[in-house]
């Protein structure tokens, strides 16, 4: 996944909060969007506020983003090393690819099976524990910095990982994340925004 050029990816939470902000208000849901090696993303996020659930868009182009304002739908730049960046979470030697290189343990080969979303292909579906510290660095304190349980779908021969599956143990209750990746070899283009304009539908 390292070498790969760029895919589709979506990325779930369930069970308790993860928040996106210091004040405990922005609680994270899901994250639906495009990679482009090596540090390119567009993606729609969707929160959870006090009485709202919105969608923001969001592009990051290195070290730099941009995402919507949720009143005006309007772009604007964020300001530097602010907040979640999802192209730090899918850089290639830091993020989720170098962490599937090193941080799995245990990994147990539970047999093939198809997912729903493949039909007619046959993964090899692992189960192990997933280091959480590299994670934690990159998500914004979102996952980790504990052990997770992990379970994982990957293509046999080309050991393309389609999904990993992290359940990280809380006081009151889990928080279990499912990240799918598919459209793989294919390189989006992902441009900076026009600041002031709102996304395309």
């Amino acid at each position: 996944m390292r070498s790969m050029p760029g895919f589709h990816f979506l990325i779930e939470r369930e069970g308790a909060s993860a928040f996106l902000d210091p004040q405990d208000t922005l609680s994270f849901r899901r994250a639906e969007g495009e990679y482009a090696s090596p540090d390119r993303v567009q993606a729609t996020i969707r929160v959870i506020a006090p009485g709202m659930v919105a969608e923001i868009s969001v592009i990051s182009i290195g070290a730099v983003q941009w995402e919507t304002d949720f009143l005006t739908g309007e772009w604007q730049e964020l300001p530097p090393d602010w907040g979640f960046n999802p192209a730090v979470l899918f850089d290639p030697e830091s993020g989720i690819q170098a962490a599937l290189v090193e941080d799995l343990s245990g990994l147990v080969l539970l047999g093939t099976e198809e997912l729903e979303e493949t039909p007619g292909q046959r993964l090899y579906h692992l189960q192990g524990r997933f280091a959480g510290e590299r994670l934690y660095a990159v998500s914004y304190g979102m996952i980790g910095p504990e052990a997770a349980d992990a379970e994982l779908w990957i293509a046999p021969g080309t050991f393309e990982v389609y999904r990993m599956i992290l359940v990280e143990p809380g006081e009151e209750e889990d928080t279990i994340w499912t990240i799918d990746f598919w459209d793989f070899d294919q390189i989006p283009e992902i441009l900076p925004p026009i600041l002031g304009d709102q996304p395309a539908e």
